[in-house]
C-alpha cells in the first residue's frame, strides 16, 4: 500500500480524533493541507512537486463557500 493510500485510508481516524479535540473546521482544514504539504515534500524530487501540484490550494473561505454549494 502506497504512502498516499495508507494516509487516505486513515482521514476518518484523523477527522474524528480533530473533531473530539474541539477543533473547529477551519483548524482542521488548514491541519489537513499543512500535513499534505509535509506529506509531499518527504517524496522523492519528482514525486514532490507532481504531488504539492495536485494539493487543493483554496482557502477555507473558498472551501467552505463550495462546501455549502455557493457561487463565488
Amino acid at each position: 500500500m502506497s504512502r498516499k493510500m495508507s494516509f487516505v485510508a486513515l482521514m476518518p481516524a484523523i477527522s474524528a480524533l480533530l473533531l473530539l479535540a474541539g477543533c473547529t473546521t477551519e483548524t482542521w482544514y488548514k491541519g489537513f493541507q499543512q500535513s499534505s504539504e509535509s506529506r509531499c515534500r518527504n517524496q522523492p524530487p519528482g514525486e514532490s512537486q507532481r504531488c504539492l501540484d495536485d494539493l487543493n490550494r483554496q482557502t477555507y473561505s473558498e472551501y467552505e463557500k463550495e462546501r455549502s454549494g455557493q457561487k463565488q
